[in-house]
C-alpha cells in the first residue's frame, strides 16, 4: 500500500516532466526589442551563466541578451505560436526611484496570466548567472502576433527563453 501511495504521488511530476518534452517541440519564434539570441551555455564572461538546468541543455536553448539598453523591460513580438519559456529574477537591484515598480510583474502575475512556473526539479538543476542571481523559469503557449512588455526587475529584463532542438 505504501508503494502504491508513492507511486501516485510521483505520477503528476512524471507526466508533467512529460509534458515539457512535448512543449519542447513547439518553440515559438520571437523578436525582442534591444535583445538577441544567443547560445544559452555556461561562459566565463560577467553577464554570462553560471549554471544552466538540464533541461535547457539537453534542448539545444538560446537565450535573448540585452544588446543596447533595454530600462529592465523586455518588449516582444510573438512572430509564430509556441511555447515560450521566460527567467526572471526578483533580487534587489536598487530603489524604487524613476517609477519602475508600477510596471513590475510580480509571480503571482505571471500566473495569473497563465504563465506555469518550473521548479529545479522538473528543470533539471537552476539557471543562475554570473553576478549569482537564481533565475524563476516561466512558460507559455503564445500566439502569432501577441505584444508582450514584461518586467520583473529595475535593471535586469526578464529573459526570453527558446529551445532550438527537438529532444
Amino acid at each position: 500500500m505504501k508503494t502504491l501511495l508513492s507511486c501516485l504521488l510521483l505520477l503528476p511530476s512524471l507526466m508533467h516532466a512529460a509534458d515539457l518534452r512535448s512543449l519542447a517541440k513547439t518553440p515559438t519564434t520571437i523578436a525582442v526589442l534591444n535583445m538577441q539570441p544567443v547560445p544559452l551555455v555556461i561562459s566565463a564572461d560577467k553577464n554570462g551563466w553560471a549554471r544552466i538546468p538540464a533541461f535547457f541543455s539537453n534542448h539545444g536553448a538560446t537565450i535573448f541578451t540585452p544588446t543596447a539598453s533595454t530600462n529592465g523591460v523586455a518588449d516582444m513580438e510573438i512572430q509564430a505560436d509556441g511555447y515560450l519559456f521566460l527567467a526572471c529574477n526578483w533580487d534587489y537591484q536598487g530603489n524604487q526611484s524613476g517609477d519602475w515598480g508600477k510596471d513590475l510583474w510580480t509571480e503571482s502575475k505571471f500566473k495569473s496570466k497563465g504563465w506555469v512556473r518550473l521548479s529545479k526539479k522538473e528543470l533539471g538543476g537552476e539557471l543562475v548567472k554570473n553576478d549569482n542571481r537564481a533565475q524563476t523559469i516561466f512558460f507559455k503557449k503564445v500566439k502569432k502576433g501577441d505584444n508582450l512588455r514584461l518586467r520583473c526587475n529595475k535593471y535586469d529584463p526578464p529573459y526570453p527563453i527558446l529551445l532550438t532542438s527537438k529532444p
